[in-house]
C-alpha cells in the first residue's frame, strides 16, 4: 500500500504550529506563556476565521493520517494498533467539533464553553490512550522497540504536563498556557515521528 497518507502526518502538525505562532503574533493581547491555544479561537477572537481554518486543516489532516494508518496492513494488523488508530481518528473528529464550540473567556461559563471543555477533555484522554496503546503494541515488534519507548515517554510527558497545565489554567497561574503548549507539542511531534516511522518501515 502506498504511504501517501503519511504526508498528512507531517502537514497537520506544521499547520498547527504555524497557527499558534501566527495567531499569537497578530494579537497584542495574547501571551504564549499565559494564554491557552483555545483562546486563539474564542468567539470574540479578532482572527477567529483564520484560526478556525488553520486548526480545521490540522484536524482534517490528522483524521486522514489516522484513517490511512488504520487501513495500512503493512504497518500492523493487530487489534491494539487498530484501536489506537481509531482513537487518533476520533481525536481529529473531535477537533473539528471544537470549532463549533469555542472556549469561553476566562471567568465566563456558557453551555458552549462548557461543551468545549468536555470535548477537549475527551480528546485529551484519547490522545493519552493513543500514545500508550501504540507503545504497548510496538514494544515487542521487530525494530519498533525504540519507537515504543518514545511513545511511552511522550505519553508520560503529556500526562504530567497536561495535568499541571489544567491545574495552572484553572487557578489562573501565569504559565498555564506554556505548559499546555508543551503538552500538545509533545503529541503533534509524536504524530510526525510516527509518520516518518511508517514511511521508512519495510
Amino acid at each position: 500500500m502506498k504511504k501517501i497518507y503519511t504526508i498528512f502526518g507531517f502537514l497537520g502538525p506544521i499547520i498547527y504550529i504555524l497557527a499558534v505562532f501566527i495567531g499569537g503574533a497578530i494579537r497584542n493581547d495574547y501571551s504564549q506563556i499565559y494564554n491557552t491555544i483555545s483562546e486563539l479561537s474564542m468567539a470574540t477572537a479578532p482572527n477567529l476565521v483564520l484560526m478556525d481554518i488553520m486548526f480545521g486543516i490540522y484536524n482534517i489532516a490528522l483524521l486522514l493520517f489516522a484513517v490511512g494508518a488504520f487501513q495500512d496492513s503493512e504497518v500492523d494488523t493487530s487489534k491494539k494498533y487498530k484501536a489506537a488508530m481509531l482513537m487518533l481518528a476520533i481525536t481529529g473528529v473531535l477537533g473539528l467539533v471544537l470549532i463549533f464550540f469555542p472556549q469561553d473567556p476566562r471567568g465566563i461559563f456558557t453551555p458552549t464553553g462548557t461543551t468545549h471543555i468536555a470535548v477537549a477533555g475527551i480528546s485529551s484522554l484519547l490522545t493519552i490512550l493513543t500514545l500508550f496503546i501504540t507503545g504497548f503494541n510496538f514494544r515487542k515488534k521487530d525494530r519498533m522497540n525504540d519507537f515504543a519507548n518514545y511513545s511511552f515517554i511522550s505519553g508520560i510527558i503529556v500526562v504530567i504536563s497536561g495535568g499541571i497545565s489544567a491545574y495552572s489554567v484553572g487557578n489562573n497561574l501565569f504559565f498555564g498556557g506554556l505548559l499546555e503548549k508543551i503538552t500538545i507539542l509533545t503529541f503533534i511531534v509524536w504524530v510526525m515521528v510516527f509518520s516518518y516511522v511508517i514511511l521508512k518501515k519495510k
